[in-house]
């Protein structure tokens, strides 16, 4: 057995001389080629082969030595290496090639693909495992030469493949930049697929996520294939996005898997192609991008995201409204109007609206909560099944939905389904029958896949908590405008707030608060420089931290904020700036120690903490809101201009201006106590859904 160590530069020669004689009482033969200080390697203990190759380039013609001179350096020791005629003739005998530093990675790699019966790996230790395997004929075969589209024989091998994949390979910035031109090699589409697989798994091992997502892109671009196109994106840009990070190609990932589901609608695969529409809408639509993070492309892009659904025959298919059968009638005279209340898991915001509609006589209020009916959650959560159903196929589905959800909307004279999620696009699924059919939607679904599966054509009203939400779902959901389009209402959230006008506790005049930190958007980082730039300039303020911490499993970007958050936290916790209260049932009690209350988040779509601590009598100090700064409505024109400010230096100024002295705080915490109860109050709010329920 031979094999062939390739350097670089000169190796450990401890190790050297140890793996030489591990070899030797394995009868292995031992041939050592490449650069190295030739009076530090000894022939004598062991070694076959002891070749220094010329690095002059004497060995090349012209042409060869005038492109090595301008070659990457990694590439330029191929170049001589290659042009060796002693030592291509050993590599072509090798059982093993192996190399051994940086520099002869590529070396190793190309030398393996000259010979397709060699197995290659990185450092002595792999080695001297692979030769203990082949001795005892354990060892996986190397892959056989495939065959190129073009019917020419390629020289292609697995083993070359985990070469330049190996994590010491990639850890390196040369060696990862030489990794990465190997799937762009001339090579069949099926083994361009598997290279590009193992060279991309190997780069996000060794962290170097833009890495393999550049280099995922470069390789889609040469598929023609629709299918491995969208399969080589799709497996680079979810890993990015299971490593918390936003990746570059979430868009071209999910046009690529358009491509195809378009590829396969034509060729009446509607199960294929729907589930290829998912894909697309859970990468475009991913938390990551947009959830767990400080910015999300879908304010910045937005039409980008609106072309990714219209310019595909099958998305705009899977998303066209199809009407309803009959318009919404009113209730037969002499009875209760009827009013289903819909949500998923999710009551929240219903409490209020429950007690105002249980409690009056002209109403009948049935609730259902999908999340309590197997059979309706599994359905809502169906989402390929729900879009082969929109693409013409799947009758089951529809048969059970309607099986499922007719009673109740037989039943009904308007239904009215709090968040515009799974619940509103099963609802929407089928047709409503005389039913007026309502939804609400907050703010995250705006930034997810549902309501861009939710037929907007048999949606009757659609409420939004504030302005700046609905000029986002009008620009980035194409069902909201045009004929079809439901009537939209903006009402605010019911909220009981009279509870909260409690007496202040001495020191509340210089302590700030925040009322929710267990989402990324809450930034709770921005409130850490607030509460430092506060201090710089009057060490009495400090921040009060009111609810639990993030949910770390929810994505590697949550978790990765939290671990940044409470490295930050602690060292003002310690000097006693900050004070962590974790979550409570008492909101109104721990409002009584809070003078000022503040909204750091980047979005929101009515920021209730702000509107308890404006009721409590707390000075609202809010940020302005990144995802709609600058737009035409923002935090600015749901609250009073001058609570919203754009800086941390900014929210300082605020703070202590509104503080400055105790009648000057006392003056501002009444009126933004005035402002909150005669705005957003329930028995103020109420009548807004009378006026869209159709309830006088």
């Amino acid at each position: 057995m031979d094999v062939l160590v390739v350097v670089g530069q000169t190796p450990n020669t401890d190790i050297l001389q140890t793996f030489v004689g591990e070899m030797r009482q394995l009868d292995v033969r031992v041939h050592v080629v490449g650069t190295f200080a030739q009076k530090q390697i000894k022939a004598d203990w062991g070694i076959d082969t002891l070749h220094r190759v010329a690095t002059d380039g004497a060995n090349l013609d012209w042409r060869a030595r005038g492109r090595a001179v301008h070659a990457h350096p990694h590439e330029r020791f191929w170049a001589y290496v290659g042009g060796d005629e002693r030592i291509r003739g050993l590599a072509a005998t090798a059982d093993v090639i192996v190399a051994v530093d940086p520099k002869a990675y590529y070396s190793g790699w190309e030398l393996a693909r000259l010979n397709t019966g060699a197995h290659a790996c990185v450092g002595f230790g792999a080695a001297q495992r692979l030769v203990r395997a082949l001795k005892d004929g354990t060892a996986p075969s190397p892959t056989e030469p495939a065959v190129a589209d073009t019917g020419r024989n390629v020289d292609q091998i697995s083993g070359a493949a985990l070469l330049l994949a190996h994590e010491k390979v990639l850890a390196s910035r040369i060696g990862a930049a030489v990794a990465r031109r190997v799937p762009l090699l001339p090579l069949p589409r099926q083994t361009r697929v598997e290279m590009t697989r193992t060279v991309t798994t190997g780069l996000f091992s060794a962290r170097k996520t833009r890495a393999a997502v550049a280099t995922a892109s470069a390789v889609g671009q040469r598929l023609r294939d629709t299918g491995s196109r969208a399969d080589v994106l799709r497996a680079a840009t979810r890993r990015a996005l299971g490593q918390g990070v936003t990746p570059d190609t979430l868009l071209e990932s999910a046009r690529a898997d358009l491509a195809h589901a378009d590829t396969l609608f034509a060729a009446d695969d509607v199960a294929g192609a729907a589930a290829f529409v998912q894909h697309a809408l859970v990468t475009a639509f991913h938390r990551v991008a947009h959830i767990d993070q400080r910015q999300s492309p879908l304010t910045e892009h937005t039409e980008e995201f609106v072309r990714l659904l219209t310019a595909s025959p099958v998305a705009k298919t899977a998303t066209a409204g199809r009407g309803r059968l009959r318009t919404a009638a009113e209730p037969e005279p002499g009875r209760p109007r009827r009013l289903l209340v819909v949500t998923d898991g999710n009551d929240n915001f219903l409490g209020l609206i429950k007690d105002h509609y249980e409690s009056n006589p002209d109403v009948e209020l049935k609730f259902l909560d999908i999340a309590d009916y197997p059979g309706i959650k599994r359905l809502a959560g169906g989402r390929v099944r729900l879009i082969a159903h929109r693409l013409g196929g799947e009758p089951m589905y529809g048969f059970t939905a309607e099986q499922h959800l007719r009673p109740y909307l037989d039943w009904a004279d308007t239904v009215f389904i709090d968040w515009c999620a799974a619940a509103a696009a099963l609802f929407t699924a089928v047709d409503p029958g005389t039913a007026r059919i309502v939804v609400r939607l907050h703010s995250y679904e705006a930034f997810s896949q549902w309501p861009r599966l939710t037929d907007f054509s048999r949606v009757d009203d659609l409420i939004f908590v504030a302005e700046h939400i609905r000029d986002l779902a009008l620009r980035s959901v194409p069902a909201l405008t045009g004929p079809q389009a439901p009537r939209t209402h903006i009402v605010d959230n019911g909220m009981n707030l009279s509870g909260f006008a409690l007496p202040k506790a001495a020191d509340a005049r210089f302590t700030v608060g925040m009322v929710g930190i267990g989402q990324v958007a809450k930034d709770p980082l921005w409130a850490l420089q607030v509460i430092r730039e506060l201090r710089s300039r009057d060490p009495r303020y400090r921040l009060v931290l009111i609810g639990g911490d993030m949910d770390t499993k929810a994505s590697q970007a949550a978790a990765a904020y939290q671990r940044s958050f409470l490295r930050k936290v602690a060292p003002l916790v310690k000097e006693g700036a900050v004070e962590r209260r974790g979550a409570t049932s008492d909101v109104p009690g721990a409002l009584r120690d809070v003078g000022v209350i503040l909204s750091s988040s980047v979005r929101e779509g009515c920021h209730v903490g702000v509107m308890e601590g404006a009721a409590s009598g707390a000075v609202p100090v809010v940020r302005d809101w990144p995802f709609f700064a600058g737009r035409k409505h923002g935090a600015s024109t749901l609250y009073p201009a001058e609570w919203v400010v754009s800086t941390p230096e900014a929210a300082a100024d605020r703070i202590l201006a509104v503080t400055a002295d105790e009648e000057t705080w006392s003056q501002h915490c009444r009126a933004s106590e005035k402002h909150a109860l005669a705005t957003w109050d329930w028995p103020v709010v109420r009548g807004e859904f009378d006026r869209v329920f159709g309830i006088g």
